[in-house]
Order: C-alpha cells, then sequence, then structure tokens
C-alpha cells in the first residue's frame, strides 16, 4: 500500500483516498491501519482517509471512525476530541487509583462531547494529563491544558493541578476525581466561550477528511 501511494504521489495531482482493505480484526487490524496510515500522511500524501476492521459478530463499525480519527489526531493534522494522556505505572505508584481517574476521565470527556461539540467549539483540542507520582507528573502536567499528578510512593498524600503550565490548586481526600472535574468543566467554560453553532463529524463506516 504505501509502495503504491508513493508512486501514485509522484506520479499524479489527484486526490488520493487511503485505507488498507484487508487490515484484520481488533488489535492487529488498528495497528496495521496505523502503521500504514501514519507512514503516508507524515509525508504528506493522502488527501482523505478509511479504516477497514473486520468486526465481531453483531459489532458496532463505529470503532472504524473512531481508529481513523485517532489516527489523524496523534498526527496533529485534526482534531476531534480532548486528548487525555496517562502514565504507563512503575514501581514509583502505590496503587491504580491514576489508573481508574484516567479511565473516569476520558469517560467522562466522551460523554461531554456531544454537548461541548455543539456549545464550545474549540474544545476538541484540549489535552488532559493524569499522572502517577512527580518524577514524570509535573512535567506532562504543565505541556497539558489541565494536569494532575496524584501521589506516588513515599510521596505526601497531595495532588497538585496545573493549569496551563502553571501550579493551580493542590487537591487532597477521597474527593479528588469529583473536585477535579469541576476544575476541567470550569476550564472548558473559561477557555472555550460557548457559540451558537459548532462543527461535528459523525457517522459509522465513514471516510474521513484530512
Amino acid at each position: 500500500m504505501v509502495d503504491v501511494y508513493e508512486r501514485l504521489a509522484s506520479r499524479c495531482d489527484y486526490p488520493l483516498h487511503l485505507g488498507l482493505t484487508e487490515a484484520g480484526m481488533g488489535m492487529k487490524g488498528q495497528v496495521a491501519s496505523a502503521a500504514a496510515l501514519s507512514i503516508l500522511l507524515a509525508k504528506g500524501i493522502g488527501d482523505t482517509i478509511r479504516v477497514s476492521l473486520t468486526p465481531k459478530p453483531n459489532g458496532d463499525r463505529t470503532e472504524e471512525v473512531l481508529v481513523a480519527q485517532q489516527i489523524l489526531q496523534s498526527l496533529g493534522l485534526r482534531s476531534f476530541a480532548p486528548q487525555v494522556t496517562a502514565c504507563p505505572g512503575c514501581g514509583r505508584t502505590t496503587s491504580t487509583f491514576f489508573q481508574h481517574m484516567a479511565e473516569d476521565i476520558q469517560t467522562y470527556i466522551r460523554e461531554q462531547m456531544p454537548v461541548w461539540r455543539q456549545t464550545h467549539p474549540g474544545v476538541e483540542t484540549m489535552h488532559v494529563a493524569v499522572m502517577g507520582c512527580v518524577v514524570n507528573g509535573p512535567g506532562e502536567s504543565k505541556h497539558a491544558n489541565l494536569g494532575i499528578s496524584l501521589p506516588g510512593t513515599f510521596e505526601e498524600p497531595k495532588a497538585p493541578v496545573y493549569v496551563d503550565g502553571r501550579l493551580f490548586t493542590t487537591l487532597k481526600g477521597e474527593h479528588i476525581v469529583q473536585e477535579f472535574l469541576g476544575i476541567l468543566e470550569e476550564y472548558v467554560a473559561r477557555t472555550y466561550p460557548a457559540a451558537s453553532t459548532a462543527g461535528a463529524l459523525t457517522g459509522a463506516g465513514a471516510s474521513v477528511t484530512t
């Protein structure tokens, strides 16, 4: 696929539609599609893309659109939804709390996007970081729009929150997730002013324009 499209791009000026038809199922299909498309997109080749995955029986084909969107967003070509960065965890993390928090925040953002997309244009470019200790936590948090660094092994039981690269507050206690989501909502309302209309991309099995 890469070889064919590289040769096409060098010989014509036609719009090119990229897709790996026989990608396969699940993770194999996602990785194969990302590998093929990213090589070409990074070289500026391709005008529209598609991801073709073999679905599970009665599976939801919207996964194809989500994968295509994530490829474009990971390459910095288009934004579709706020991104959540989270560390993988290591001996410096005391529990799986940061993993649960990252999942809770990602779920919350996904559920809020239908509303945010209509009322807060630009929110899809937001970047949130959820880190498990203070080693990499502050750095990742400062590079995100909104970030939190949770207590790691032998660290004080407090979670510093950074907003646009600056220390905003420090959270403690049993309601860190709820308090952080409150800060998140306030940030969205303040940073992405409400508008009457906002663009939206919908539809399953659709092509995605780069």
